[in-house]
């Protein structure tokens, strides 16, 4: 067998980690700083858009007034903002989640981008950025400003226009 067929055979043992656009996002399951357990699987029917970031990243917190500015424009119509934070220090990010009056769940992500939850969505650094459908599936990665505000009121549209397409086919 020849070197060429060899690494062939071995790139086809090869599974391909993180959540890809197309694909059935990871499971999350895990405790807020609140002490209530989010889930993902709890999300179904809605519109999740997950989001690994840390207080010490600049261009995340950068990123943070759109993040608000989408979760107070679209949160009563369906979307649901998960943040799973890199921080190592609880009370720090409380602080923070504090004084900004961030309203959505803040996960303290076990070992960071060494954690579970950095493997399953293949996160290696931040902010990284996941918008997940209704059904599950990841929609789009890494969204952020404009973009991310957007995408999300596409998505949001095809979420208020699914149950009148229903009512129209009964």
């Amino acid at each position: 067998m020849s070197v060429g067929q060899r690494l062939t055979q071995d790139f086809a043992g090869i599974k391909l980690l993180g959540a890809k656009v197309g694909s059935s996002a990871p499971p999350i399951e895990a405790q807020a700083l609140d002490g209530k357990t989010i889930r993902l699987a709890d999300q179904r029917g809605k519109l999740v858009y997950v989001d690994f970031w840390a207080t010490w990243c600049a261009p995340c917190v950068a990123e943070m007034p759109n993040v608000a500015k989408a979760y107070e424009k679209f949160n009563a119509d369906g979307l649901v903002v998960i943040g799973i934070s890199f921080d190592r220090d609880a009370d720090a990010l409380r602080r923070f989640v504090e004084q900004r009056k961030i309203p959505w769940p803040q996960i303290l992500a076990e070992g960071a981008e060494r954690g579970p939850l950095a493997q399953a969505y293949g996160v290696a650094g931040i902010p990284a950025t996941f918008l997940i459908g209704p059904d599950g599936t990841v929609l789009e990665r890494d969204l952020r400003g404009e973009r991310l505000l957007q995408r999300v009121e596409e998505e949001i549209k095809k979420l208020k226009a699914a149950p009148q397409a229903a009512m129209a086919r009964d």
